[in-house]
């Protein structure tokens, strides 16, 4: 959570960063050019008042007080400086590759500027072979045109100064991030240790231990409403459990008290008519039998009771090696029965359940394929794991069920047409599922799919 919160507070940041630097590089790559062209103007400008004076007094040639000026522009700043005449040519430049008296009147901002109007812009220049950015101004004397004084630069050269300009915005984004990360670092665990701390007191809750509270006096608000709630929750639930427990050891106290007592007056009745009456002594013994078969169901009806509100924890258990032994112990009675028993498990298949759980589970698939498989079939106990779950599947081949059965077989009492006048009480599903739910995995019943009839039996729980 904590690597999340941090990066969506950084990622916001660089949304931000995005949303308003991408139109203000725009900007400032516009705003710099026209400095820099706007640079050249004013230097322009500059020269041409220096060369005013100069021009009006000779018609020369060349113009050796100039030169000083030209070359300042050329030593820092780069830029070729020429001033023509009145009538196009050369009278001074800073560009050794240039000779005085050449004609630049051909040139177009050239001769716009000795139509007394400044040019700015840019062209291709085929003396450079790349595009050249320039600004021509006129030399004035009043109305008269004296001559041009010419700035120029590669195109390059503008564009890497805005280049410049930009990597220094960039920079400072990237400084702008990195901050924001290093901000976000004690906000997100000021966030999350709380939320850290409410997890780890959920987990604890989860296991069945319902006097754990969580800490409500720090952290959001929202945090602290979150754990106050937490907490009267813990204390309910932890309430209604206790109440369950008390209930399950009355109930199964007053009940098994009367149904033993039962049990014993029938057995009394059945010794004091011995012989003299048949009917009486089968009536009896059907009494018995139905009293024992009540017992069953008071006992598997405790025994429900006390998984739903139990709190046991969950243990490291080897299911290939509970399959193993439940194998060992219900082979015998599969050959008795003619039925080959077979299980299938790799060396180890290490799982989450409650201590016993899985043996009692796999007791009941076995015990209820053994009581629907035809003699001379197969039942088959197969294990299996992936990196997350282990599989326990025990494989019969009776009669199987229907999807809608399959869903009903793991409710309180429900039997299916075959297993209707079968010993049981219709728990021992019901029992499973509690078993499986609280060992934190899941049961449940599918048709084969290899197209024989019966059924699949599987409990599935975490591996470890």
């Amino acid at each position: 959570m904590r690597k999340r919160l941090i990066a969506a507070l950084v990622g916001v940041a660089v949304v931000i960063l995005l949303v308003f630097g991408v139109p203000l590089t725009s900007f400032v790559a516009k705003v710099e050019r026209e400095r820099l062209v706007t640079a050249m103007e004013r230097d322009a400008f500059i020269l041409a008042g220096h060369a005013k004076e100069t021009l009006n007094t000779t018609s020369g040639s060349v113009l050796p007080s100039l030169q000083p000026y030209l070359y300042e522009h050329s030593s820092t700043k780069g830029t070729r400086a020429l001033v023509t005449n009145s009538s196009g040519l050369i009278v001074a430049s800073n560009d050794s590759t240039l000779v005085v008296g050449a004609d630049f009147s051909n040139r177009p901002e050239v001769a716009e500027a000795l139509t007394g109007v400044p040019a700015v812009g840019e062209r291709d220049s085929r003396t450079l072979g790349q595009p050249l950015v320039f600004v021509a101004v006129p030399v004035l004397l009043g109305d008269d045109v004296l001559g041009v004084v010419r700035l120029s630069n590669p195109k390059s050269l503008i564009d890497r100064a805005v280049r410049d300009r930009i990597f220094g915005i960039a920079i400072a984004g990237l400084f702008t991030v990195i901050a924001a990360g290093i901000l976000a670092i004690p906000f997100a665990l000021g966030i999350a240790r709380p939320i850290t701390r409410l997890t780890r007191r959920t987990e604890k809750l989860a296991e069945g231990d319902f006097s754990v509270r969580a800490d409500d006096s720090s952290g959001p608000p929202e945090v602290r409403e979150l754990s106050r709630s937490f907490n009267v929750m813990a204390g309910r639930l932890g309430l209604m459990v206790e109440n369950q427990r008390h209930f399950a050891g009355a109930v199964s106290h007053q009940l098994r008290t009367p149904l033993t007592a039962l049990r014993l007056r029938l057995e009394q009745a059945q010794d004091a008519l011995g012989e003299t009456s048949l009917e009486a002594a089968n009536a009896i013994e059907a009494s018995r039998a139905e009293t024992d078969r009540l017992q069953e169901m008071v006992e598997q009806l405790l025994a429900l009771a006390r998984i739903e509100g139990g709190t046991a924890a969950t243990s490291t258990v080897d299911a290939s090696a509970i399959a193993h032994s439940r194998f060992e112990m219900w082979e015998s009675l599969a050959s008795e029965r003619n039925i080959t028993f077979s299980v299938s498990a790799p060396t180890q298949a290490e799982c989450a359940a409650i201590d016993g759980s899985l043996e009692q589970i796999i007791d009941n698939y076995i015990d209820n394929a053994l009581g629907v498989a035809p003699d001379g079939s197969t039942i088959a106990i197969v294990v299996s794991r992936d990196a997350a779950y282990v599989s326990v599947d025990v494989i019969d081949e009776g009669p199987g069920l229907i999807e809608e059965q399959r869903g009903l077989a793991f409710e309180r009492f429900w039997r299916g047409k075959h297993t209707e006048n079968a010993p049981g009480t219709g728990l021992g599903l019901a029992i499973v599922r509690q078993l499986a739910v609280a060992s934190g995995g899941t049961a449940e019943l599918l048709s084969r799919t290899d197209g024989k009839s019966g059924l699949i039996a599987r409990v599935t729980l975490a591996a470890r």
